[in-house]
C-alpha cells in the first residue's frame, strides 16, 4: 500500500488524509478479495476526494450514490473492474417518515436528531428532505429494520414509516446567489461576513458558539484557513460556497466569488 499512500500527497488536511486511508483500504479488500464494497455516507467534500483517489486505482471501478441525482450525501460502492458498471447497484433504502405535524414545526434537525436517538452513527443516514406533514430518509439498507421497528415519534409527534423506491424522492432546489466580494484574508469569520454582509465580530460569534461547519465538519476557530471549494455552512442561515478566486484587487484584497445558497 506504500505507493498507493503516495496518492494521498495531495490532501492537507489529516481528516482528509484519514479518510482517504480508509478508502485506500476498502479498494484493497476488493482487488485482494474480488468483491463488492461500499462505504458508509459522505459529503461532498469527502467524494471530490474519493474520486480523485479511485480513478488513479487499478483494477476497480465504482459507482456514486445518495437515492436521487442531487443528493448530498452519497455512497461509493467500489467492485472489480471485470464487472459491468450498469449491473452494479449502490445500497441504498428509503423511508417515508409521516405524521401529523399540522401544530408543531419540525425541521430536518427533528428528524435527524429522532433517527440519531435509536443509536445510529450518523454516517449511516444520507439525505433527509423535509415536506409537508412528511420527510423522505435515505439509509443504508442494514439498518432499515431497526428504525421501522423504533422509530415511532418525531418531536413527540407519532410517525408512521413505509419503505418507498428511491425513484420517488422528491428534491426542492434551493435558491443559489453569486456575490462577487473581496477580502484582506482567506480567514473562516472574513469570507463569512462577505458573504452575508455581516460585521466580523458576528461571524466570529457565530463561528465560537459552534453554529458553522467547514465541509461538513464543526469548527471553532474564527481564524480558521478557508480554500476554494469549500462549503461552510450556518445553522438556520444556508451555506457559502467558496467558488473562485478572482485574483487580486488594486489595494490588495482578495477577490472571491461566494455562492449563497439558502
Amino acid at each position: 500500500m506504500a505507493a498507493d499512500n503516495n496518492m494521498l500527497s495531495f490532501l492537507t488536511r489529516e481528516e482528509d488524509r484519514e479518510f482517504g486511508s480508509r478508502l485506500l483500504d476498502l479498494a484493497e479488500i476488493v482487488r485482494t478479495r474480488d468483491s463488492s464494497r461500499a462505504t458508509e455516507f459522505i459529503d461532498p467534500h469527502q467524494k471530490k476526494i474519493a474520486a480523485d483517489i479511485l480513478k488513479q486505482l487499478a483494477g476497480i471501478n465504482y459507482l456514486i450514490s445518495g437515492g436521487y441525482e442531487q443528493a448530498e450525501r452519497q455512497r461509493i460502492l467500489i467492485f472489480p473492474d471485470y464487472l459491468f458498471p450498469d449491473h452494479q447497484e449502490v445500497p441504498l433504502s428509503c423511508l417515508k417518515i409521516s405524521g401529523n405535524f399540522e401544530f408543531i414545526s419540525v425541521s430536518h434537525r427533528d428528524f435527524l436528531g429522532a433517527l440519531l436517538g435509536l443509536g445510529i452513527k450518523r454516517d449511516y443516514i444520507g439525505d433527509i428532505l423535509v415536506h409537508e406533514n412528511y420527510a423522505q430518509a435515505v439509509l443504508v439498507p442494514e439498518i432499515l429494520p431497526e428504525v421501522k421497528l423504533n422509530l415511532t415519534r418525531v418531536n413527540e409527534v407519532p410517525v408512521e414509516l413505509k419503505e418507498i423506491s428511491c425513484e420517488d424522492l422528491i428534491f426542492r432546489p434551493r435558491s443559489v446567489k453569486e456575490i462577487l466580494a473581496t477580502v484582506a484574508s482567506l480567514r473562516l469569520d472574513a469570507v463569512i461576513s462577505a458573504g452575508f454582509g455581516d460585521s466580523r465580530t458576528k461571524s466570529s460569534s457565530l463561528i465560537s458558539g459552534g453554529q458553522v461547519k467547514l465541509n461538513w465538519k464543526p469548527v471553532s476557530d474564527p481564524a480558521a484557513e478557508v480554500e476554494i471549494g469549500d462549503v461552510i455552512s450556518i445553522r438556520g442561515r444556508g451555506r457559502l460556497i467558496v467558488a473562485e478566486d478572482r485574483g487580486i484587487s488594486n489595494s490588495g484584497r482578495i477577490k472571491l466569488t461566494i455562492e449563497r445558497v439558502t
